[in-house]
């Protein structure tokens, strides 16, 4: 894995969590397979019910990039995105390299 990865973040609100749930589980599998993927956690408020997000990691800004123009072609992402009502942020983040040390106490 390189030193640096990009973070997507997206926040999204939903009519059915259940529903979108289900949906984004699906996506989660299709994306997997895409080129410079890592991982995906995926988040549900504890207060809003109606609120969940998206951490996506990849490679590289690239990659990024290229999947989010993929998404909006690929059929496995279609209920997905037709469970999400808005989206409050989307936005990418590069982490910082590790060096390898423990934060530090505080």
């Amino acid at each position: 894995m390189p030193s640096t990865t990009v973070l997507e973040l997206a926040v999204c609100t939903v009519t059915d969590r259940q529903a979108a749930q289900n949906a984004r589980n699906v996506a989660m599998q299709a994306i997997s397979a895409y080129p410079g993927f890592v991982s995906w956690r995926a988040l549900d408020a504890l207060d809003h019910g109606d609120m969940i997000a998206d951490l996506v990691e990849w490679a590289d800004r690239q990659s990024a990039d290229a999947a989010a123009a993929k998404v909006r072609t690929d059929p496995a992402f279609a209920p997905y995105m037709a469970a999400i009502q808005g989206v409050s942020l989307m936005q990418h983040f590069q982490t910082q390299a590790e060096t390898g040390r423990p934060w530090p106490n505080r």
